[in-house]
């Protein structure tokens, strides 16, 4: 017969090293990865720039990836740290939703395609400004949200200050800016297709969450209503 008293303690044992595992090393050795990546990227932009180096060639490399390799790494130490959640949307679908829109554009970014389209050489200057943006508002946006991060729909607190005070999802909006951004640049066949469905997840994505903190915080609903989903001052 199963020792009942004992049961208790081997299923907290399991839960807690789960934990480990699963909420916080796999998604920071993700992000190190991601961020290792980026930043050999960087240094080849760095080591091609001109002598002397000029702020068109600064904007146009290094300084969007330098800022896609701090929206990449300050996750690193965000999951190492962070507490447990108070609740979780452990469906299937939710997690599905948020792992595909995680890892959408980096497996599309590493799969070699013809371009799609033959846009005018003043779309990547549109591009430029687009990504820089995108990503500056990243990282502010994480430094807000700090150990609320997470991949799946999950609740730890109602954070209101920084881009939060406007509208709900900063990250995610920073993160639809910064694929429009890529597909102005290099518009590749896969780029191209994925940008649509990447926005539909990113938008089912931000459903889940809102669902999910408006069951645990009743003040989630309150701030909703003042708030903005993803763009300011339009939706």
């Amino acid at each position: 017969m199963v020792d009942v008293a004992a049961r208790g303690p081997a299923r907290l044992h399991f839960e807690e090293l789960r934990f480990l595992v699963f909420g916080r090393a796999l998604p920071a050795v993700l992000f190190a990865l991601l961020g290792y990546r980026v930043l050999l990227n960087l240094v080849a932009q760095v080591h091609g720039l001109p002598n002397p180096p000029t702020v068109a060639s600064i904007a146009r490399g290094p300084l969007p990836t330098a800022l896609y390799f701090c929206f990449c790494s300050i996750p690193v130490a965000i999951y190492l740290g962070r507490p447990r959640a108070r609740a979780h949307d452990g469906r299937l679908v939710a997690r599905c939703a948020a792992f595909t829109g995680t890892l959408m554009l980096i497996v599309v970014g590493a799969l070699p395609a013809p371009n799609l389209l033959h846009l005018p050489s003043q779309a990547e200057w549109v591009a430029t400004p687009l990504a820089i943006l995108a990503f500056a508002l990243a990282v502010y946006g994480l430094v807000h949200l700090r150990r609320n991060l997470s991949i799946i729909p999950e609740a730890r607190s109602v954070v209101t200050s920084g881009p939060y005070r406007l509208i709900r999802h900063p990250l995610y909006g920073c993160e639809i800016l910064a694929a429009l951004a890529t597909v102005l640049a290099r518009p590749g066949l896969w780029a191209v297709v994925a940008f649509g469905p990447y926005v539909a997840v990113q938008i089912t994505r931000a459903n889940f969450e809102e669902n999910l903190l408006s069951r645990t915080f009743a003040q989630y609903r309150e701030y909703a209503r003042g708030t903005y989903r993803l763009v300011p001052f339009i939706w």
